[in-house]
């Protein structure tokens, strides 16, 4: 665990060799990583967190800053821990994180892995694409803030397929 005065950053690490700083997409956990780890066998020393608001890391948004800087942040202080050049991957919007962290050029990476981070912005040239998912996010805000405690179901079906 980091302590830090903004709260808590879950912090785990295992293995040993190269360090791979691994994020989690948003409802997860590092718990997440379990499978991946194991099948690497120790060869790499592998470091998990949560986002802010998952796990034991302390939320850090508020609802009039919701800016992906603050989850940067909490993901920067993480490598700094983990020390020296990190491989940093990043799942979902674990990965967007990841690509916000490599972008402000604030800590050292070896390398960067997005995977199926929903870099929803590049559709706009795709417009039916592009309108599906704004269709699909909007009924979720408004589910959301309607007080539907299962609003999140209809996000990750979206993305999981029907019944995920």
């Amino acid at each position: 665990m980091i302590e830090e005065t903004r709260g808590r950053i879950d912090y785990d690490e295992c293995g040993s060799g190269p360090t791979i700083v691994l994020v989690p997409g948003s409802c997860s956990t590092g718990a997440a990583w379990r499978p991946v780890i194991a099948a690497w066998e120790n060869r790499f020393r592998c470091v998990t967190t949560s986002l802010p608001g998952y796990g034991a890391t302390t939320e850090r948004r508020t609802a009039l800053d919701t800016s992906i800087s603050h989850n940067a942040e909490a993901i920067e202080s993480v490598i700094r821990k983990a020390g020296g050049h990190v491989h940093l991957v990043g799942h979902s919007f674990g990965g967007l994180v990841a690509l916000a962290v490599a972008l402000r050029n604030r800590v050292s990476l070896a390398s960067l892995v997005m995977v199926e981070a929903p870099a929803v912005g590049v559709l706009r040239e795709e417009v039916q694409h592009y309108r599906t998912f704004r269709q699909m996010t909007d009924a979720y805000f408004a589910d959301f803030e309607r007080g539907n405690p299962e609003a999140i179901a209809a996000m990750i079906d979206f993305y999981g397929g029907p019944g995920t």
